[in-house]
């Protein structure tokens, strides 16, 4: 497995919209294996294949850890429970219900984080990484991961949906801390 260089606001490819995968072969076996190490070591619980550089149709999300409080900062130090990826390849959400509002932050957004809007309860089809249909149902933390990284495949971040006040507010911050850290 190898750690991948994850993309950050305002890299342009965070903007494309990812192409389907037309044949799941073994190689996305690799890919998602690099994936999940990537997200694990960041830490995050979700990360979309634009992240990383690829513009293909491919989730892998762990939302088994997170921390106690939501408004508490992961620990890099703390070791996160590895116990039930999802990868989703080809993803589409098929079914919405309800809304929620949740505080969201993002690996390829560092260091920001807003409320957004999102359904409560979703269903999406997907193939899994031997090629075969499958759905999943989800609610809460997982519906909103789900909904955060489809959002990635088509080039959409989660301050795009946000207010154009606090876009713009956020969209200025986030280029001021990159070019200081970039220094």
């Amino acid at each position: 497995m190898a750690k991948l260089k994850i993309y950050t606001f305002p890299d342009m490819v965070l903007a494309q919209k990812a192409l389907p995968i037309a044949r799941v072969d073994h190689s996305y076996f690799k890919i998602a294996d690099d994936m999940l190490e990537t997200m694990y070591d960041a830490p995050g619980i979700g990360l979309a294949a634009n992240q990383v550089g690829l513009l293909e149709r491919l989730v892998v999300i762990d939302v088994d850890y997170s921390p106690d409080d939501e408004d508490e900062e992961i620990n890099p130090d703390q070791e996160m429970v590895k116990k039930n990826p999802i990868i989703l390849i080809n993803p589409e959400i098929i079914y919405r219900e309800g809304a929620t509002v949740t505080r969201e932050g993002c690996l390829s957004v560092p260091d920001f984080r807003s409320e957004v809007k999102r359904a409560e309860k979703i269903k999406v089809k997907y193939q899994n990484v031997d090629g075969l249909q499958k759905e999943l149902s989800a609610e809460g933390l997982l519906s909103v991961c789900v909904q955060h990284e489809l959002d990635h495949l088509e080039g959409t971040l989660f301050i795009d949906r946000l207010s154009q006040l606090k876009k713009d507010f956020a969209k200025k911050k986030l280029i001021k801390t990159r070019r200081e850290r970039e220094r």
